[in-house]
């Protein structure tokens, strides 16, 4: 079976997109198309996939912006078109961002079969506006397009995480951690947050504590300025520029986030207590809602951004880290939301889709 996944603009997106690729590459011929100018043009070859792209903007910005936004999905409709009849896939798989939206609509004029994939609680624009033209709609929380018989709740292939072997000594050794203390990891994505770090600064001027640890992650851009503004702090907390998440995951005792889809399905895996910070600057507030659907179910804790100030994430964290019945339900319950079988229901899905008549 050949399978063109479309996907792109942020790991989210991406990242889901990689792990069904590499699950399924031995057995169907995978291609996938994304823009030329977003993180998808250099993730996706590097990970040795062919990779055909289109050019579109997003519907942000000024009205003009908005205006120009309208006119690249002509271009980028015909583009995907192109790719498509060059290709000849069996199904189209798209896991969403703006870019996906042209090729959906391309695949639906080429009576292509469609599979969406919506991460997050709350659909994105693009997959909203795709979803009338698509065969099934694979979702990761049980109330996204809640009612429409094409869904499926099905899940994230991140979840398949805890089926790989994870080699985690390289990044224990690295950070220096400390096996016998519990472990709290603070990362607001891969390039880090600054307003965050504003926060994180008062929260490593505040903390005390000898019987956790904290790795803080800066991210790379503001890792030197954030190092000359907090000058010491105390011994159990570990500052880096990056990190290795994946490695630390069998660690973490507590771990405060965004709440990024793939993040979220890590957490869900493997059966973490979290504190998610969503972000207030991603399209639609969907980390506010993607949190809400966990701590709904008591399957995270949630702070605002906007609300924390002076050592209120200092007091926060204290007082998660000294319930240890409050870690362990939460724990219990975002294990409960996992879905380990994500990968082979949708590779079933797929299949089943494309021998519908």
């Amino acid at each position: 079976m050949k399978i063109c996944i479309t996907t792109g603009g942020s790991g989210g997106h991406i990242f889901p997109a990689l792990s069904f690729a590499d699950a399924i590459k031995d057995k169907h011929e995978i291609t996938f198309i994304g823009n030329d100018h977003k993180m998808e043009s250099w993730i996706i070859p590097k990970e040795g996939y062919e990779f055909f792209s289109i050019h579109n903007q997003g519907l942000q910005g000024s009205f003009i912006d908005k205006i120009k936004a309208v006119l690249s999905q002509f271009k980028a409709i015909q583009q995907a078109r192109a790719h498509l009849e060059s290709i000849k896939p069996d199904l189209v798989i798209s896991f969403g961002g703006y870019v996906s939206l042209p090729v959906v609509m391309a695949a639906q004029k080429l009576n292509i079969k469609i599979i969406l994939h919506e991460q997050n609680a709350l659909p994105g624009k693009a997959n909203r506006m795709a979803a009338k033209y698509a065969s099934k709609i694979v979702t990761c929380y049980e109330e996204t397009f809640a009612g429409d018989p094409k869904t499926a709740y099905l899940g994230n292939p991140r979840a398949s995480l805890t089926l790989e072997d994870i080699d985690s000594s390289t990044e224990l050794d690295r950070l220096k951690i400390d096996l016998d203390k519990r472990l709290v990891l603070m990362v607001m994505g891969s390039q880090g947050s600054t307003s965050m770090n504003l926060i994180f600064k008062d929260f490593i001027k505040h903390f005390d504590d000898k019987d956790y640890q904290v790795v803080l992650v800066s991210g790379p851009t503001n890792y030197e300025a954030f190092m000359k503004d907090i000058g010491s702090y105390h011994q159990n907390v570990k500052i880096t520029d990056f990190v290795d998440q994946k490695a630390l995951l069998p660690y973490i005792d507590l771990m405060v986030c965004r709440s990024g889809a793939s993040t979220i399905a890590e957490i869900q895996a493997f059966g973490l207590a979290a504190c998610f910070i969503p972000s207030p600057h991603v399209a639609n507030n969907h980390q506010y809602y993607n949190a809400l659907a966990l701590y709904d179910k008591d399957a995270c804790f949630m702070l605002e951004e906007a609300k924390i100030d002076g050592d209120a994430l200092n007091k926060s964290i204290k007082t998660f880290m000294s319930d240890e019945s409050s870690l362990e339900s939460i724990r219990v319950n975002a294990k409960k939301m996992n879905k380990p079988n994500a990968i082979k229901d949708m590779i079933q899905l797929a299949e089943e889709t494309v021998n519908l008549s």
